[in-house]
């Protein structure tokens, strides 16, 4: 009969714990932090560092969605034609030029300015068809002010088949840099 109470008391329990787990509370619908992860950071901290809008950030139903998978496996290793940074400096030196050559610069707009560059940039060498391939564009605009400003970047890539290609343009009131990066899906 012990053996039994024990049982029913370890059953009910469960049965508490799992109610308390399940509840909407602990579901995620309330901004309070989780203490029970470490590896799960909550809403609060993800809008706290994000470095978007917080358009960007991801929805609850678009999570939940299986991602997209961009190219079906074709086992090629080398691509049939190779990224070439000479053709992308061209297109970046040509669009940070008759974009910014009469812009005058502005604190405001010049996150807007970034992202409707990148779009350009990435939109010019897609045309270019360098089939699987990845472009990553990053373009930093900012103000000429006496100052010193050095951009640069890290990543891993693989020699034989990515690349990158790089530009700039400054007038008078501001300086605009522009990276593309190739990246061969294998």
């Amino acid at each position: 009969r012990e053996r039994e109470r024990q049982d029913r008391e370890t059953h009910t329990h469960t049965q508490t714990k799992m109610s308390q787990l399940l509840s909407p509370e602990r579901s995620g619908a309330s901004l309070e932090p989780r203490r029970s992860s470490l590896f799960s950071p909550s809403r609060q901290e993800i809008a706290a560092t994000s470095q978007v809008d917080h358009i960007d950030e991801p929805t609850e139903t678009n999570t939940r969605r299986r991602p997209v998978t961009p190219l079906e496996n074709t086992y090629k290793m080398k691509p049939e034609k190779k990224f070439q940074a000479s053709a992308v400096e061209t297109i970046i030196n040509t669009v940070l030029k008759d974009q910014l050559e009469e812009e005058k610069y502005d604190a405001r707009a010049s996150k807007q300015m970034s992202k409707t560059l990148s779009t350009i940039i990435t939109n010019r060498v897609k045309a270019l068809e360098f089939d699987r391939y990845k472009i990553v564009t990053v373009v930093t605009v900012g103000q000429i002010a006496d100052q010193g400003v050095r951009v640069a970047s890290r990543c891993l890539m693989d020699q034989e088949t990515d690349n990158f290609a790089s530009g700039s343009f400054k007038n008078s009131s501001l300086f605009g840099v522009a990276t593309v990066y190739g990246l061969f899906y294998e």
